[in-house]
């Protein structure tokens, strides 16, 4: 403490210290929240365009990863904003707000290093579980999200059943929803998701009945969801991964300035 001969009173000489440290901690909450909304809003996007396959898949590794990856981003950014409160209201517990950071770092770089794993889960096991539950499960009472997730992949996909890519169509034959068709008639041979869309109404045309025609996606599914799964999960975990890696380097980065500051 001095006297200053320009001001009434004392002056704090550590205010400029102070200032030096909000200047740290500012610009590591920008790169963070930068981040954390990378996080969030590709998971998101996820969610809505590219997770229709996930009941198919049965990994909870893949399950468990995404909404992890989303919860990280977003309690990042909660804590972020939380963090800029203090700093406006001149509190100096900014340290433990870091390290609360760092700990959901973590959080998102292990949601990375799950869906990395997730693809050795279904690796070797796709075809089984997209055969038991098309056999099994398709439209059965109690199984509506699996029966949606068939149709929206088989729609998105523009694929049919289980199988090889010119006769995947016929797995539906030994199906538990197939067989219930007996009563009906005429009885469906395929769901309609398995039809063409016409390009002018958008709906999908009646190829249901009389299979094979020309209206019927006759390859099997099982190539498309592998391939889009794997590619799927590998991004997911390279985004997770590398953000995380890098708001981590950025946190510890300004834990150690604001050691020596």
């Amino acid at each position: 403490m001095f006297r200053s001969p320009y001001f009434d009173g004392y002056t704090d000489i550590s205010v400029q210290d102070e200032h030096g440290k909000n200047r740290s901690v500012v610009g590591c909450l920008f790169l963070i929240v930068i981040g954390s909304c990378v996080l969030v809003g590709y998971g998101i996007w996820t969610l809505q365009n590219k997770f229709f396959f996930a009941p198919l898949l049965d990994s909870p590794l893949y399950s468990l990863g995404l909404p992890v990856m989303i919860a990280a981003g977003g309690s990042a950014l909660a804590v972020c904003m939380l963090h800029v409160c203090v700093i406006c209201a001149r509190s100096g517990c900014k340290k433990p707000f870091l390290g609360l950071l760092v700990a959901i770092t973590f959080l998102g770089l292990a949601s990375g290093i799950v869906l990395f794993i997730s693809k050795n889960e279904v690796d070797g096991t796709l075809a089984g579980r997209l055969r038991m539950s098309l056999e099994l499960q398709y439209g059965q009472p109690g199984e509506e999200g699996l029966t949606f997730s068939w149709d929206r992949t088989q729609e998105k996909l523009q694929c049919c059943g289980v199988g090889n890519k010119t006769s995947g169509y016929l797995a539906w034959r030994s199906s538990t929803w197939y067989l219930n068709q007996t009563q009906v008639r005429p009885s469906a041979q395929v769901p309609q998701s398995c039809c063409t869309v016409d390009d002018d109404t958008g709906q999908a045309r009646e190829c249901q009945f009389d299979v094979p025609n020309q209206f019927l996606n006759e390859k099997g599914c099982q190539d498309d969801v592998q391939e889009v799964f794997f590619d799927h999960a590998r991004e997911l975990g390279i985004v997770a991964t590398v953000v995380s890696l890098l708001e981590l380097m950025i946190l510890l980065v300004t834990l150690s300035t604001l050691r020596h500051l």
